[in-house]
């Protein structure tokens, strides 16, 4: 269940408060723009990290101009907005934060404009894994991934993602554990919430942008840990559905997902079917980050209670 207390347009109210009529442009449209901040808890310093909630905001104010909204509150003071949020919640848990903008004005035309909008950040504990960190087994989805001439892909839009939802429920119904999207011309593009790395040899490769994903975050991220720890450079090319099937190694990242390894792909083996060795080093570096557990990129987070000193 989400926290009792939710930010909306400026005030911090009850969750309760925070209910949305049925009749709002956004409940019949995915009429708005969201985001994703995982914050992570560390108990040995009594301390709550929010992982690159600065670079999630300025994503959602990207995504609210490609929409013709406004967001009205700079990125930088919705990070501080977000700490008295987890604070005034009491929030000692691994949790979710979900900032969204949307048009809750009650009128029916489908438009996106002159129908008044709301930004509202509740959050939600976290508990587990969102997807299985020990290895993922995936099916190519009969969904495609949307083209960005009809709803824009640089943008988080609400209602992009029924698409990815029909696929996740058709790999679960399948025996599957997650799907893969592929453009509308075949190319390989994310899976539901998440973007995918290939390895083949010593040569990695991920989708680039013009391929209809969403530009991740953690995508950066671990292209980053990439050059740093294996002085490898990412290719961002155009990735064939059958590299899936004789690549070496290959992985899902995201903020809900961080890094998971793809074992399998439509009943083929990645490699020899076990969690590839260097995906799982980004899987515990990147854990790491998120807590602060260690010297590395502590300008990728942000202490909520304040007893940790900025980096």
């Amino acid at each position: 269940m989400p926290y009792d207390v939710v930010f909306v347009d400026g005030e911090f109210v009850s969750s309760d408060a925070a209910r949305l009529s049925v009749l709002a442009n956004v409940v019949s449209y995915g009429t708005g723009t969201f985001e994703g901040i995982r914050a992570t808890w560390n108990q040995e310093r009594g301390e709550l990290f929010l992982l690159e909630a600065l670079a999630h905001y300025e994503r959602l104010e990207r995504s609210a101009r490609i929409l013709g909204l406004r967001l009205g509150c700079p990125p930088a003071d919705l990070v501080a907005v977000t700490c008295e949020l987890l604070r005034r919640n009491d929030v000692r848990a691994d949790s979710y934060v979900r900032p969204l903008l949307f048009l809750a004005g009650e009128q029916l035309a489908v438009r996106m404009h002159d129908s008044g909008s709301r930004l509202c950040i509740p959050a939600t504990p976290m508990p587990g894994d969102y997807i299985d960190p020990r290895g993922i087994r995936c099916m190519v989805s009969t969904w495609r991934r949307g083209t960005d001439v009809a709803v824009p892909n640089r943008a988080k839009v609400i209602g992009s993602y029924v698409g990815p939802a029909l696929a996740k429920t058709e790999a679960i119904q399948r025996g599957f554990d997650e799907a893969l999207l592929l453009t509308t011309d075949g190319y390989v593009a994310e899976a539901t919430t998440s973007n995918v790395l290939v390895r083949s040899g010593d040569a990695w490769a991920t989708p680039a942008a013009t391929d209809d994903i969403l530009e991740g975050i953690t995508r950066r991220q671990v292209t980053e840990l990439l050059s740093e720890d294996f002085g490898v450079t990412v290719v961002q090319r155009r990735v064939h559905r059958s590299e899936l099937y004789a690549c070496d190694e290959a992985l899902l990242c995201g903020t809900a997902a961080m890094v998971a390894p793809i074992i399998e792909v439509d009943g083929r083996r990645v490699g020899d079917g076990q969690p590839g060795e260097t995906t799982l080093a980004l899987q515990r570096e990147l854990s790491s980050i998120a807590r602060r557990g260690g010297d590395r990129h502590h300008e990728w987070t942000t202490p909520v209670f304040g007893t940790e000193a900025e980096a």
